[in-house]
């Protein structure tokens, strides 16, 4: 009998032990996989904070780089009446007035005014062109294509380089705020290769293509070291390629010494 009931001890504390070794596992096991789930959770909302940190940082560098273009586009309109009112004014009264002098010399001296009243002509005609190319309401009215179209016949008239626009398939109209910046970043292409570049040739390429327009602008000037750290923060790069990020846009440069220099942006309806 006493082994009987010792056996039967025996039994229930093995059961016993048994039991709590699994209950013990069990909780363990829960534990485990309660911190494993926490880690989890809080390295989820660790990165969630930083991705929503980096987008309004991102956000916050557009807004300002926006905000930086539309003064400067204000500026330029400013710049613009002033030529446009001040100068181009001054210059229209003195054209009319070399014109009322050519019925008042003599023969002898007639050439030499008319020559003078060319000149002034042809002044007045170029500073209206760029009054045109400085204002954004301008660009924005007439469009891209005819904007770009005023900017190489100006260039062209004064004899800084040879330059041509090439348009590829039917155009499309973006829109006037998107336009304009793509005419920005061509002018400042255009303008840093009559300065620096000294090329005698430029070349504007549009592609449109469904809902997207390819941009090509190169030249063939003395091209720079696209690896240089001084070339690389230049500011007429820097301007460019920060009006392409506006957009969106692809952008890509390519320089090759005393080959020339080429632009390509990539720009979605």
């Amino acid at each position: 009998m006493y082994l009987a009931i010792k056996k039967i001890l025996i039994l229930q504390t093995q059961n016993t032990t048994e039991l709590l070794i699994l209950v013990s596992t069990i909780v363990v096991v829960l534990l485990v996989f309660t911190l494993i789930f926490l880690f989890l959770f809080i390295q989820s909302k660790k990165k969630q904070y930083y991705i929503e940190r980096i987008k309004t940082q991102e956000r916050y560098a557009k807004e300002l780089a926006l905000s930086q273009n539309e003064i400067r586009e204000k500026a330029l309109e400013n710049i613009s009446w002033e030529i446009h009112d001040n100068v181009g004014q001054l210059l229209s009264v003195a054209k009319l007035e070399l014109n009322r002098l050519e019925t008042k010399v003599s023969e002898k001296i007639k050439p030499n005014l008319m020559e003078v009243t060319e000149l002034v002509s042809k002044s007045l005609k170029d500073l209206r062109a760029l009054s045109k190319s400085l204002n954004p309401v301008s660009i924005k009215k007439i469009g891209l294509v005819a904007a770009l179209q005023l900017e190489i016949d100006r260039y062209n008239r004064l004899n800084f380089i040879k330059a041509n626009l090439n348009i590829i398939n039917k155009p499309f109209t973006l829109k006037k705020e998107r336009e304009t910046i793509l005419f920005r970043i061509i002018q400042e292409f255009i303008h840093n290769s009559v300065k620096h570049a000294k090329g005698s040739e430029l070349h504007v390429t549009l592609l449109y293509k469904n809902n997207t327009l390819e941009i090509t602008v190169r030249d063939n000037g003395i091209g720079f070291d696209v690896n240089d750290q001084s070339t690389k923060k230049g500011i007429g790069l820097l301007n460019m390629k920060g009006r392409a990020e506006l957009l969106n846009a692809d952008f890509k440069l390519e320089s090759i010494p005393n080959k020339g220099t080429t632009v390509y942006i990539k720009c979605k309806k």
